[in-house]
């Protein structure tokens, strides 16, 4: 119902009213307006609030006012302030003798009434300390569980570290270490004691210990022997006699051995398959080198041999990638799961990434059960002739969009920047994690950082507001590589002075089209007053803030608001000359 519609009704009413009254009572007259009040009221509380409804207002004019030219035209502003001086209007405010109302004309005797006894007035069920009497219940705020991201990485990981080894000195030989053993082998009686030899090496020949290495022919053998005085010649010859030399690799028990050592070195080199399993496919170079081992005598198949040095302890620097991931103890957790991955760096194709950013997004647990109720509660009263009603407040559906609407007002006072015209703007911080390090600054809402000490004031800022919810996480970068791979980044974040602030711009920035930069260099920039202008508050969430407002329990004064405002304004202006 238009307020036309609304005005006509009233009249009929009236009219009708006329022709009953002399037969109502004052009870029933009272509640026949309060009836007639509460349908009214249900029947233009749907559509007093509907698009285009604001044009059954009177003197609306819509919001294209003529003053609005004046936002870029200082000059003209001031000229037309002063022309206002001469109107009528102004001469009357600054009239000291204007007519003014004189309180002692005012008849105050119902009032006095009241106050002497406000019980016989009030409706019932109702008190005038507000201790009893009827409630309505007020929109529930927020609470529940929220959701947060937290990051962990995978790929590869640089190393840049001090390996140890040790380096060996080997010696080759040739040739070998025996006995050697000669006998006479052949049948002579004069030459028995070589024969029994021979016989005494046969066993260690028989059990493979010993080889024959030399025979020689020294002779031969007699079986008869010619004797006539004069000359003596064998009549009979026998077989062949042999000098036999023997080789044995240890002194056995036949007497008359000699040892042989014909060991010679032929080749010395340093040993370094240790080091070359240390270093790996790394890239590392030596810094240092010790020896270890110095001036020994060593025996080497037998052979004494001496050397300045046989060992050395080496150290490198060595620098190279190893595969990484500490993306285990996230994985673990049921409350999150993968959200979507983030390259940090790429190999040197440009193509391949070598470290990711994965995210998980985290559920926190449920705060409980939700917070208590809020209410408005108790009547105003409307007195007439000393009679007087309670009227009866109910809880309206739109009530968080009036304490967001109320706290919008507030910020925009606190934080309209008359330097650049803009609202709301926030702050850039950054906070810092080593990947696949210890060193996390980068905690995430609800977890306390690990290492603090490590922290700088700024990263514990960070964490300190985003824990408040005062944060936009706008993206990852990195700060550092080694070898071509991440080994520092950086999280980025929109910080503002309150929650209300961050949705306002995360959710009006969406509307707008308006992005958030890049992570090293986001825009933390607020909106200007014709951006904000063209936002729909009645599309954004706010659930997040709804039990913030209910407890603060006291919405900003939009008056004084307005007028701290305007004196920022007018204060820009001044500053910079009017233009």
């Amino acid at each position: 119902m238009n307020i036309r519609g609304l005005a006509l009704a009233c009249a009929g009413l009236v009219a009708t009213d006329q022709l009953a009254h002399a037969q109502m009572t004052s009870s029933d007259a009272r509640a026949e307006g309060e009836a007639i009040g509460e349908g009214v009221r249900d029947a233009t509380n749907g559509s007093i609030l509907a698009d285009g409804s604001e044009a059954n207002v009177p003197t609306y004019a819509g919001t294209d006012f003529p003053s609005l030219d004046y936002a870029d035209d200082a000059v003209g502003l001031t000229t037309a302030g002063e022309a206002q001086r001469y109107q009528e209007d102004y001469r009357v405010v600054i009239d000291p003798y204007r007519k003014v109302v004189d309180p002692a004309t005012i008849d105050l005797s119902a009032a006095s009434a009241i106050e002497s006894d406000p019980d016989a007035y009030l409706g019932p069920g109702a008190s005038p300390g507000g201790s009893s009497g009827s409630c309505n219940p007020l929109p529930p705020g927020g609470g529940g569980s929220t959701t947060y991201l937290e990051s962990c990485n995978q790929g590869s990981q640089p190393f840049d570290e001090a390996r140890t080894c040790r380096a060996l000195l080997t010696i080759q030989t040739q040739g070998s270490r025996y006995w050697e053993y000669t006998c006479d082998e052949g049948f002579d009686r004069d030459v028995n004691l070589g024969a029994r030899q021979c016989a005494a090496i046969q066993g260690q020949l028989d059990a493979g210990g010993c080889q024959e290495i030399n025979r020689v022919r020294i002779g031969q053998g007699c079986l008869q022997w010619y004797d006539n005085g004069r000359t003596r010649y064998c009549s009979e010859p026998g077989d062949p006699i042999y000098r036999l030399t023997y080789s044995c690799p240890a002194q056995t028990a036949v007497s008359g051995g000699i040892e042989r050592n014909k060991i010679s070195i032929v080749s010395e080199s340093v040993d370094e398959t240790q080091c070359e399993a240390t270093i790996g496919g790394a890239t590392c170079s030596l810094q240092s080198e010790t020896c270890t081992a110095p001036n020994e005598t060593r025996v080497i198949d037998g052979l004494p041999v001496t050397r300045p040095c046989w060992e050395w302890s080496r150290t490198y620097q060595c620098q190279g990638l190893l595969p990484a991931n500490d993306c285990a103890a996230l994985e673990a957790r049921p409350e999150c799961s993968l959200s979507h991955d983030e390259c940090l760096s790429y190999d040197a194709n440009g193509i391949t990434c070598n470290v990711y950013d994965r995210w998980f997004q985290c559920t926190t647990p449920d705060t409980g059960a939700p917070p208590p109720p809020a209410y408005v509660c108790a009547g105003d009263l409307y007195c007439i002739d000393g009679e007087c009603t309670s009227v009866t407040r109910e809880a309206s559906t739109e009530f968080k969009d009036a304490m967001v609407a109320m706290n919008v007002l507030g910020e925009l006072r606190d934080e309209f920047d008359p330097n650049q015209l803009k609202i709301f703007s926030g702050e850039n911080l950054k906070c810092t994690k080593k990947v696949f390090g210890l060193s996390n600054c980068c905690s995430g809402k609800g977890v306390p950082l690990l290492t603090p000490w490590l922290c700088n004031s700024q990263d514990r800022d960070v964490d300190k507001k985003d824990d408040a919810g005062l944060c936009h996480y706008v993206g990852t970068y990195c700060s550092d590589k080694i070898l071509g791979v991440c080994v520092t980044r950086k999280q980025s974040y929109c910080c503002y002075g309150s929650k209300l602030v961050r949705i306002l711009n995360e959710q009006g920035k969406a509307q707008l089209g308006m992005r958030w930069g890049k992570a090293k260099e986001p825009d933390c920039e607020g909106f200007l007053i014709a951006q904000f202008q063209q936002l729909d508050l009645s599309r954004m969430d706010f659930r997040e803030v709804y039990a913030e407002f209910v407890d603060a329990a006291k919405l900003p004064d939009e008056i004084e608001m307005s007028i701290q405002i305007q004196t920022k304004i007018e204060d820009y202006y001044n500053l910079n000359g009017g233009t």
